[in-house]
């Protein structure tokens, strides 16, 4: 409705104070010399109906504008301004006042639900909005435009006060609902234009980063317990926080700055299986559970070796290591082997994890004696065992022989060169390709072929030593077990033709 209302403004006309009134709160303007016209900018006094967005009247007063305080009658203001009175008087004029269709927006859950208060976090992401309107609303009032996050986009989506938005339909995150009417002749009052705004928040906090990260295996018997936690909108609620390790509660600190929170002191681990439980909500109960597991290995491996079976005399200077580990916790990842109990170069030349070591070359390989082996276990998390060791008795009858390198087992390559050893110092050696008669004895440790044709290819080699120093290498003096490298020369298809034709043959 349109209406017009009286309003009383004390005014103090003084040159020197009136120039030192901020602006903002008072100004005096005189639009010529003679006072013809002033304009009175001044604060808003308790009770005046203004816009809701006014600070302050703007009041354009005419020389001709009297003042209704006591002992002023006649006096006009560019008399009063004139003669520099210092002081109060009370100025009394009328404003017109702009036509409200609509007032007082507000929000609930639902239609029967709890209300929303304005700029509060709320879960509640599909409103209930309503507003108030003017007595004779239907026949003023044509119709509601209503938008969210945007100005209203001058069409009626509603006819009734109010709009209920669909069910989850609001995004988390600060939102301003806008609503216009349009009067029965269909003006938009932009001017009557209300706004509302909506903190929603319907996503659970975030929790990453986990130390000890999930399916970890560490050595340590106590650590910190941490991870990054955050929540984008309504904030944590630290007060319901709870952290525990294996069920067990942990005083924990959180870092706002950095959104992590940590627990305060080390805390001590289970050998085993460690399950941490975050349980956190944000400030209007989005709540988030999680767990997570590590394991804690502080135990080292526990094992044995024997070699060859557990055999008390070995032929051949070359033997295997049956291997007998147990790690329950993060298991054995490599092992150590020595021929001195000193484990320093082998450190840097593992074994990965097997039961059976084969080739192992023993100590002084071409003097008999009593030999010893040596080994040393690690699991997964770094835990070394304790050094065992295992014996055998060297009787050597004839030299063993190993092929150290070869080429690749599938080449395009038609040259190959092997090198090899024999268990016993001064051995000669024969060899042979493929389907050809075995060589001469000769102490060279290497041969190379050329000109190889794309088939499957087989190099053999026996070390031979001249033990009754006849000059010659008999049958009993040769290394009944000659060492074998296979290998196949080809290109495309016919390689991996081939390399089947191999696989079947072996």
């Amino acid at each position: 409705m349109t209406y017009r209302s009286r309003i009383g403004i004390f005014v103090l006309f003084s040159i020197s104070f009136l120039l030192s009134i901020s602006p903002s709160a008072f100004s005096l303007e005189v639009s010529s010399s003679s006072f013809d016209m002033v304009v009175i900018s001044v604060g808003v006094l308790n009770g005046a109906e203004t816009p809701a967005s006014a600070n302050t009247i703007s009041y354009l007063a005419t020389v001709g504008d009297t003042l209704s305080v006591e002992g002023t009658e006649g006096l006009t203001l560019s008399e009063l301004y004139q003669a520099q009175v210092s002081r109060l008087y009370l100025l009394e004029y009328e404003v017109e006042e702009k036509e409200e269709l609509i007032f007082d927006l507000r929000a609930k859950e639902d239609i029967l639900g709890a209300s929303i208060l304005e700029k509060t976090w709320t879960q509640d992401n599909d409103p209930y909005f309503y507003w108030d309107t003017i007595v004779d609303a239907q026949e003023k009032i044509g119709g509601y435009s209503v938008s969210l996050d945007s100005a209203p986009d001058l069409i009626s989506e509603v006819t009734e006060p109010s709009y209920q938005f669909a069910d989850d339909s609001i995004s988390s995150g600060k939102h301003i609902f806008y609503v216009m009417p349009c009067t029965s002749e269909k003006v938009w009052k932009d001017d009557n234009q209300l706004s509302f705004e909506i903190w929603v928040d319907t996503d659970i906090p975030v929790i990453d980063q986990l130390t000890p990260a999930a399916g970890l295996f560490i050595s340590q018997e106590t650590a910190y317990i941490s991870c990054a936690l955050s929540d984008r909108d309504s904030g944590l609620n630290l007060e319901t926080l709870i952290l525990s390790l294996n069920n067990q509660p942990i005083s924990f600190s959180y870092d706002a700055e950095k959104k992590i929170l940590s627990s305060k002191e080390k805390v001590a681990l289970s050998q085993g299986e460690n399950t941490v439980s975050l349980k956190v909500c944000d400030n209007v109960d989005n709540c988030l559970t999680k767990a997570w597991t590590f394991i804690a290995d502080t135990l080292p491996p526990l094992g044995s070796i024997t070699i060859n079976g557990g055999e008390e005399i070995t032929y051949s200077a070359y033997v295997n290591i049956n291997v007998d580990v147990k790690d329950e916790t993060s298991g054995i990842k490599y092992i150590y082997l020595s021929n001195d109990g000193i484990f320093d170069t082998e450190l840097t030349t593992p074994y990965s994890y097997k039961p059976l070591i084969t080739g192992w070359l023993l100590k002084d390989p071409d003097t008999d004696a009593d030999k010893e082996v040596f080994a040393m276990f690690e699991d997964y998390v770094g835990n070394r065992s304790s050094i065992c060791k295992a014996g055998i008795t060297l009787k050597l009858r004839t030299p063993d022989t190993r092929i150290i390198s070869g080429p690749p087992a599938a080449t395009e390559v038609t040259e190959a060169v092997f090198s090899y050893e024999a268990s016993k110092e001064g051995c000669l050696f024969s060899y042979k390709l493929d389907e050809q008669d075995w060589s001469d004895w000769t102490d060279k440790k290497e041969m190379s072929f050329s000109g190889l044709p794309e088939d499957n290819h087989y190099f053999y080699v026996k070390a031979g030593y001249d033990i009754n120093g006849d000059g010659e290498i008999t049958v009993d003096e040769e290394d009944p077990t000659p060492a074998v490298w296979v290998w196949t020369v080809g290109t495309g298809e016919n390689l991996e033709r081939l390399r089947k034709i191999l696989f079947w043959r072996r």
